[in-house]
């Protein structure tokens, strides 16, 4: 059997590439540098600083996901990826408001 007659299990990851990689490094240092200027710089106020920070933080994230993790819709397999990732942050985010409402809860009845 040759190496070429092999079947590859499909991840759904896609084909690695070093344009790929290297383009997400290039992101992520801009984004990462861009975060730093914003709290060295101190032209902005807290908010607005607070808001650039975590919008900067929200695209690196979805960059490493596309970019290093080659997270795809392109296949099947990569679908099933999207949606699991999809499932876990609705997953998350029911969870953290629940804890935050229960804590609001007890904290206003204990107060009352």
């Amino acid at each position: 059997m040759q190496a070429k007659e092999r079947h590859q299990p499909d991840f759904g990851t896609g084909q690695k590439k070093l344009s790929t990689y290297l383009i997400g490094l290039g992101i992520c240092t801009f984004l990462t540098l861009f975060a730093f200027w914003i709290v060295m710089s101190r032209q902005f106020s807290s908010l607005e600083g607070f808001v650039f920070i975590y919008a900067a933080a929200c695209l690196q994230f979805v960059a490493q996901l596309i970019f290093f993790l080659r997270l795809n819709t392109q296949t099947e397999q990569g679908r099933v990826n999207v949606m699991s990732l999809v499932f876990t942050g609705v997953v998350l985010i029911t969870v953290i408001i629940g804890t935050l409402w229960i804590m609001s809860n007890l904290n206003y009845y204990m107060v009352h």
